[in-house]
């Protein structure tokens, strides 16, 4: 099952934070660029007392913040199982899942610590990719031929959506195809990005045991330190992980936040809302300077560069004005990954190009 050789073998970096948070914009690591107003905070731990600090919650409090979450998702608590961030959803649907010669699919350019998983467990993995074309206005589409071919091979499809190279190239109705075509087959999608704009695949839990749905308070909650995550499926699919489950998912903390801006969802969809319109500013105002740049709805966008050179140079002139971006490469074409926030701050950014 774990492989401890190949464990032994990966080799975790851990990098030095250097940005200037006092006068820097951090449109660089996929998370929330400005900080929430701190009396937000203030509001949701005046309210813990504290022997809370000190004590095991209590079993109705878990209930009450599963029957929220519910309310928020319009789904029921029998359809998902909260955990410790999207990692921890990650790992636990590979370790219920597992088998001897596991093999799965996955859309390329994704989060790195899918691959992390993939060595460890010692499961075989082959990579979708994107195929790179300056004509389509997303730069990027799936190699669909690619999909086709290794899915019968696979026993999971692991598929974010949408992706941060490209939005959803599988529709609704390709996907609910692909799960009735597929029974024993199982469908993990990544929707950490979700709220910015991207349409959902919620909706077809309901007629279908093998798709999984992931999402995050991280990306869309703006709550990346929260470390929350949710598993969303078929009430009966999702019964394994019910059992499973240890009896305190989340802290004390990180449950009071989630709730605080659940009941407040205006919060949230203000933040998610703004985030996307400041991402269409910038992409329009960059495509009005001549940049290839790709249409994404998700959190960060792509900018073409025709080399490493070039590339290098913007990276460097605006980290300078303490603009901080991050470079990237995607197949064997160079692009800065900019993470974007509201109109406002997106106006500081773009005079620098």
């Amino acid at each position: 099952m774990i492989n401890f050789n190949i464990l032994k073998k990966i080799k975790r970096v851990r990098e030095e934070d250097k940005r200037n948070f006092k006068k820097g914009i951090r449109s660089d690591r996929n998370e929330k660029v400005e900080n929430w107003p701190s009396n937000i905070f203030q509001k949701i731990f005046s309210k813990i007392s504290n022997h809370e600090f000190t004590a095991y919650y209590n079993t109705s409090e878990l209930l009450s913040l599963e029957s929220k979450i519910a309310k928020y998702y319009r789904i029921k608590i029998q359809n998902f199982i909260i955990n410790h961030g999207g990692d921890g959803v990650i790992k636990e649907f590979l370790l219920t899942n597992y088998k001897n010669k596991m093999r799965v699919l996955i859309n390329s350019n994704n989060y790195g610590m899918y691959k992390v998983y993939f060595k460890g467990l010692n499961i075989k993995y082959d990579e979708i990719p994107y195929i790179f074309d300056k004509k389509n206005k997303n730069l990027f589409q799936l190699d669909k031929k690619y999909l086709k071919k290794y899915i019968r091979n696979s026993d999971v499809f692991f598929y974010t959506n949408p992706n941060v190279v490209s939005n959803s190239d599988i529709s609704f109705k390709d996907l609910s195809n692909l799960c009735k075509k597929y029974p024993k087959k199982l469908f993990f999608i990544d929707e950490s990005y979700i709220g910015f704009g991207q349409k959902t695949f919620l909706k077809l839990i309901r007629n279908n045991k093998n798709i999984y749905i992931m999402r995050s308070i991280t990306k869309t909650f703006g709550l990346a330190s929260a470390r929350v995550g949710f598993l969303i499926a078929h009430h009966e699919s999702i019964k394994p992980y019910k059992a499973l489950q240890t009896p305190y998912p989340v802290s004390l903390f990180s449950g009071k936040c989630l709730e605080y801006f659940i009941v407040n969802k205006r919060i949230v969809n203000n933040y998610n809302s703004n985030v996307s319109k400041g991402r269409e500013f910038f992409c329009n105002e960059l495509k009005k300077k001549n940049y290839l740049v790709n249409n994404g709805k998700g959190l960060s966008i792509l900018i073409y560069f025709k080399s490493k050179k070039s590339l290098a140079t913007q990276f460097k002139k605006l980290e300078k004005n303490y603009i901080y971006t991050k470079m990237v490469k995607v197949n064997s074409n160079h692009f800065l990954r900019v993470t974007c926030s509201p109109v406002k701050t997106m106006k500081k950014i773009i005079k620098f190009f």
